[in-house]
């Protein structure tokens, strides 16, 4: 089992025009190619809330993969209306960063892969449907997968983040949107590869009409898909249990 270095970084990046953090977890192996996890922290999370929450860095030194873990805020990793550009930020400059930086990390598609928590979850998806072309699978834990039913289900908490990120007539921007995994897959490019899809959602979480609601309408749809649920609610518990299982299907294992 190889061990893992810690790199804390600071960029002051062109996109957001401030300085953000990232935790990167890089195996001290001799492999020059190592396969890469982006992994998505949740609402009111950061770069440091996997790190805190989870056994991740024992999981990457198990599976010697490296792991990148960016903050974004509560912007649901889009370009947000009231505030930053987070998804070109994650999905552009962060690997770019990477690349240059650290060229021992992978940048083939079948070793990149992204998953997250919550808010991370729909990231995750997001992100690769998005972009087929740079990650082989996702994975989403508790992913809030169905955003516009959970908007509107509980405006008290969900409505001021929903403008922020998509504006006061959210409700009309959003659906058919690129931000809108149900559209995503409904509209995904025949010309790509499909990337693969994990998800798993605790049987007692808040978010679990919403994953069963994804499932049956991804079903049929063509994409290699692989659903877990067990006892479970919206906690680390729950999250640091299905993400060492998340990253083994993803990698194959």
């Amino acid at each position: 089992m190889a061990s893992v270095t810690r790199i804390h970084a600071t960029l002051r990046t062109k996109t957001l025009d401030f300085n953000t953090d990232v935790n990167i977890l890089l195996p001290d192996s001799p492999d020059e190619d190592v396969p890469v996890l982006y992994l998505l922290h949740g609402m009111h999370g950061d770069y440091s809330s996997w790190l805190s929450g989870s056994a991740i860095g024992k999981y990457a030194r198990m599976r010697n993969i490296a792991v990148v873990m960016p903050s974004a805020a509560n912007s649901f990793y889009c370009n947000m209306k009231y505030g930053e550009r987070y998804y070109d930020y994650i999905t552009e400059e962060l690997p770019a960063f990477l690349a240059k930086n650290f060229p021992r990390i992978s940048q083939k598609r079948e070793k990149t892969f992204i998953a997250g928590l919550s808010m991370g979850g729909y990231g995750a998806v997001k992100i690769a449907l998005r972009n087929p072309d740079r990650y082989a699978a996702c994975a989403s834990l508790s992913g809030c997968l169905d955003l516009a039913s959970r908007i509107e289900e509980d405006k008290v908490k969900w409505e001021s983040v929903a403008i922020a990120n998509w504006g006061e007539n959210y409700r009309e921007v959003f659906p058919n949107s690129k931000d809108d995994l149900f559209h995503l897959i409904d509209t995904f490019p025949k010309d790509k590869e499909k990337p693969r899809i994990f998800y798993a959602c605790g049987t007692e979480d808040y978010l679990y009409k919403e994953n069963q609601s994804f499932r049956r309408y991804v079903e049929g749809k063509g994409f290699e898909t692989h659903y877990d649920e067990g006892p479970g609610v919206h906690d680390w518990v729950f999250w640091d249990h299905w993400i060492l299982p998340a990253i083994d299907w993803m990698m194959g294992k």
